[in-house]
């Protein structure tokens, strides 16, 4: 080692660097520290040498730093590495050293310099916080267009947002069910949550947030809260969750339920933590509103909304299908109209509310004794249109005249006022009737012309 061209630092030299350079700087080797100006008791902290040594010997413990310098004293080149300093009530500090080897009493050390690098770190790990939190939202986000699976959609979510929470250890999304909440999906804890129903007002949101639940809210310490609901996790038998990080979500205004990442351990989560849960809770916002949105469209484009039965846009496309398998194989089947009886009356006289009872009533006789293999729809206005296999035109008038005794018997009630919720009907038939769709609305109108004139006499 005596060949290496190491500069030799002198007593003067040190008491000038000392005086006149305020980064942080020390002269130290594998064995001790031997000389460190005013910059490095800041950032240590203290001026007591022996916790100086212990501080600085705690922070070159890693094996990677003690190599780099012994590396450097061997070679005579310039190190650099990173290291991390705590002190207290000031959390993790980073710091980088770049250090040169010198001669200083005729032993080779390392003359280094301390920059704080701190927040160039942070900025670093928010980055890449923020990538990974985007990259697993985005697969959150992609998962709901391509799945009609809430349950999935909820347990990708969970599983994400633990990854991207990386303290949490469990967690929960609740969905609000009139006055409590009910268990969508979770992770960590075990089976017997599902059956957990949490008043809405027991919940963690709720109670600090005083019944507002407008806000994320992080709660370092459950054991602070009087008292909660324990349920079992899959840590064991008495590891329950000690902190927990929750958040609302809303679709449209409305508190559609909550989601919750939980940790078995007190302070799991800091204010980066609400961060990323802010975004997790938008993401999921969007993405279950988006969801809905879909659902609820592709819903109307087949249903209509006030009966739930298929509109009659639905019908004339499943129509062209029965009637091409018909003709192929040579079958048979029925189609009937029905029309509700004296509906602009009732929509006179008790206003145009009970006239959707009285049709949402005959929709849901009607579709509650259509097999699986018929359909019902509506067809527009007061009118609805089916069609029926395997069976003929007596047996269907058996049918609908059973139905409509039943149906008088038990008339709607509407303040005390007895509203007889009937129809009449008529059938055609496929293909002695015509074969094309509008040849058997034709005939089947006729037939409930005559019934409808019929029920006049006798409803009124």
């Amino acid at each position: 080692m005596d060949h290496l061209p190491f500069n030799e630092i002198t007593e003067s030299e040190l008491t000038l660097f000392r005086q006149f350079i305020s980064l942080p700087m020390v002269l130290f080797n594998e064995e001790k520290v031997f000389s460190v100006n005013e910059g490095f008791y800041t950032v240590c902290g203290t001026r007591d040498h022996a916790l100086l040594n212990q501080k600085f010997n705690g922070i070159m413990r890693d094996e990677r730093h003690i190599q780099a310098v012994r590396e450097s004293l061997n070679t005579g080149d310039p190190t650099h590495f990173e290291v991390e300093l705590i002190r207290e009530g000031q959390g993790t500090i980073h710091l980088e050293i770049s250090g040169k080897p010198v001669l200083y009493q005729g032993r080779p050390v390392l003359l280094a310099f301390l920059t704080d690098i701190t927040d160039v770190k942070k900025t670093q790990e928010d980055l890449l916080r923020i990538s990974k939190l985007r990259m697993l939202m985005l697969e959150v986000t992609q998962s709901v267009l391509e799945t009609e699976d809430l349950d999935q959609f909820f347990h990708l979510i969970l599983t994400n947002a633990l990854k991207a929470l990386s303290n949490g250890s469990l967690g929960s999304i609740l969905v609000k069910e009139r006055t409590h909440f009910s268990v969508a999906s979770f992770v960590g804890f075990s089976e017997d949550i599902l059956d957990f129903r949490l008043p809405i007002e027991d919940s963690f949101l709720y109670r600090t947030t005083q019944g507002r639940m407008d806000r994320i809210v992080n709660i370092p310490d459950l054991l602070e809260i009087d008292s909660y609901y324990m349920n079992r996790t899959i840590f064991g038998e008495e590891k329950f969750i000690k902190s927990t990080i929750t958040a609302p979500i809303n679709i449209k205004g409305s508190l559609f339920g909550i989601i919750s990442i939980d940790a078995i351990d007190v302070n799991a989560f800091d204010e980066d933590d609400v961060r990323s849960m802010e975004f997790i809770k938008n993401t999921i916002e969007i993405a279950l509103t988006n969801h809905l949105s879909y659902k609820e469209k592709a819903f109307l484009a087949r249903y209509d909304r006030l009966t739930n039965l298929y509109n009659r846009t639905y019908f004339e496309d499943q129509f062209g299908l029965v009637r091409d398998h018909a003709l192929r194989y040579g079958e048979s089947f029925n189609l009937v109209m029905f029309d509700v009886d004296n509906l602009k009356k009732i929509n006179d006289t008790y206003g145009h509310l009970v006239g959707d009872r009285v049709l949402q009533t005959i929709a849901q006789e009607l579709e509650s004794n259509t097999r699986s293999s018929d359909f019902i729809a509506r067809f527009g206005g007061d009118e609805f249109v089916g069609i029926f296999y395997h069976t003929d035109v007596l047996k269907l008038d058996e049918k609908f005249q059973k139905l409509l005794a039943k149906m008088v018997e038990d008339p709607l009630m509407v303040s005390a006022n007895e509203i007889i919720c009937s129809f009449s009907y008529g059938i055609s038939t496929f293909p002695e009737n015509g074969k094309s769709m509008n040849e058997l609305i034709k005939t089947a109108d006729e037939a409930l012309y005559e019934c409808k004139a019929r029920h006049r006499k006798h409803f009124g």
